[in-house]
C-alpha cells in the first residue's frame, strides 16, 4: 500500500515526534524512509516536517541529523545514522536520577516503574541498564513515594503533616514506635526539607512535642497525612536561626553536621596528620593551612558531637588530633576510657 498524506498535519508532526522520542538518542537515529512507513505518509512530507521542526526546537529538545561522521567516537555498540531528537536528560543526569531513587527504600518493582520512567525521557527506554540488580529491601516502604509527594506539598504550602516512626525490632524488622503503654505513637510536626546526606534521605522538621530541629528517615515514616490548612506551622524554620532575624541557612548547617543531629555548631580547631580526604570528604568548607610535609593546621565550625563521631571513625589511623574546643577533648577523652576500660585485657 502507498504511503499516504491523508493525515492533518497536527497529527503527522505528533506520530513524528513519538517515532523520535521512542526511538533515538544522539547515537542511534532513524531515517526518514523508516519513519515515513511506520506511521504511513510520504518519504517527502516526514522530510520537510523533520527540517521544520529541526528549526524549531520543540519542547526546548532539538531535532537534528546523525552522520556516519558524527558517530565515529560513539560509545554504544550499534550506533545509527538518521533523524534523532534530543533526550531530556543527558546520561550522567539519568545515572544520577536512577542511582537517588535506588537509595529509597522502597520495593523493588515500584523503583523499576519508577526508573523506567527516567530512561524513558532519556531515550531509548528499552535498554534498562542495570535493572535486573535492583532487589526489594528487606524493609522496603510501600508508602515511600506516595510520602514525598505529600512531604513536598507540605513543605510548599506550610502544612503541619501527622504520622507513626519506625523503629528496629530484635529481628531487624521496622515496626512501629510505641509508648510505655504499648500504644503506637503518633506524630505531629512541621516539614521544612527534604534532602540526602549520608546516603539516607532526611525529613528536616519540628517535631510538636520537643524543642529541637528533628532528622528523620524518611524511609521510616508510615501512615503519613497533612494536618490543618495552609501556612498552619507551629514553627518557621526560621525561628531556629542561631542569628536572631536572619533566615535559616539549610544547606549550611547540614555542612556544619557531619552526621545530622540537633545542636550548635562551634569553633573546632585540630591537627591533621596525612591525608586530607577524610576531612574534606565531610566537611567541605575547612579552612586550612599546611604546617609541613603532610601536615596541616584546620578550622571547622561544626556540632561537637557529630564531630566527635567523625574523630572516631578515624581513631585507629591516627591522623586527628582535636586541639580545641575543652568540651570536645574531654568527651574524646571519656570515650577512650570507656573503651579502654571495656576492651582491655583480662
Amino acid at each position: 500500500m502507498a504511503a499516504s498524506s491523508a493525515l492533518p498535519t497536527a497529527q503527522i508532526v505528533i506520530e513524528i515526534l513519538e517515532q523520535l522520542i521512542k526511538h533515538t538518542d544522539p547515537e542511534h537515529g532513524l531515517t526518514a524512509a523508516e519513519i515515513s512507513k511506520r506511521i504511513n505518509v510520504s518519504d517527502k512530507t516526514v522530510r520537510g516536517h523533520l527540517k521544520a521542526l529541526q528549526s524549531m526546537t520543540p519542547f526546548d529538545r532539538h531535532v537534528g541529523h546523525l552522520d556516519r561522521r558524527d558517530l565515529v567516537n560513539a560509545e554504544s555498540a550499534n550506533p545509527r545514522p538518521g533523524w534523532y531528537i534530543e533526550p531530556v536528560f543527558d546520561i550522567a543526569q539519568m545515572r544520577l536520577l536512577v542511582d537517588g531513587a535506588a537509595l529509597s527504600s522502597s520495593d523493588g518493582e515500584y523503583l523499576r516503574e519508577l526508573i523506567a520512567k527516567i530512561y524513558t525521557f532519556a531515550g531509548k527506554s528499552g535498554q534498562l541498564r542495570g535493572l535486573e540488580q535492583l532487589t526489594t529491601p528487606k524493609n522496603y516502604n510501600t508508602e515511600f513515594l506516595n510520602n514525598i509527594e505529600i512531604l513536598n506539598d507540605a513543605i510548599a504550602y506550610g502544612r503541619v503533616i501527622r504520622f507513626r516512626y519506625c523503629t528496629y525490632d530484635v529481628n531487624g524488622n521496622l515496626v512501629p514506635r510505641r509508648n510505655g503503654d504499648g500504644d503506637i505513637k503518633t506524630y505531629l510536626a512541621d516539614p521544612y526539607h527534604l534532602m540526602y546526606k549520608n546516603s539516607k534521605y532526611y525529613l528536616l522538621c519540628h517535631m510538636h512535642r520537643y524543642d529541637s530541629l528533628s532528622y528523620l528517615h524518611v524511609e521510616r515514616i508510615r501512615d503519613l497525612s497533612i494536618e490543618g490548612p495552609d501556612h498552619s506551622l507551629k514553627r518557621t524554620l526560621d525561628s531556629f536561626s542561631p542569628t536572631p532575624g536572619q533566615p535559616f541557612d539549610i544547606v549550611r548547617h547540614m555542612n556544619e553536621r557531619p552526621y545530622p543531629m540537633d545542636g550548635k555548631a562551634t569553633p573546632i580547631h585540630m591537627k591533621i596528620h596525612g591525608a586530607l580526604e577524610p576531612l574534606y570528604d565531610w566537611f567541605a568548607d575547612a579552612d586550612v593551612v599546611q604546617t609541613g610535609e603532610r601536615e596541616y593546621d584546620v578550622h571547622v565550625v561544626a556540632n561537637e558531637h557529630a564531630t566527635l563521631w567523625w574523630a572516631l571513625q578515624y581513631a585507629d589511623s591516627h591522623i586527628i588530633e582535636i586541639l580545641s574546643p575543652a568540651s570536645l577533648r574531654k568527651m574524646l577523652h571519656d570515650t577512650g576510657e570507656y573503651l579502654a576500660s571495656t576492651y582491655a585485657q583480662q
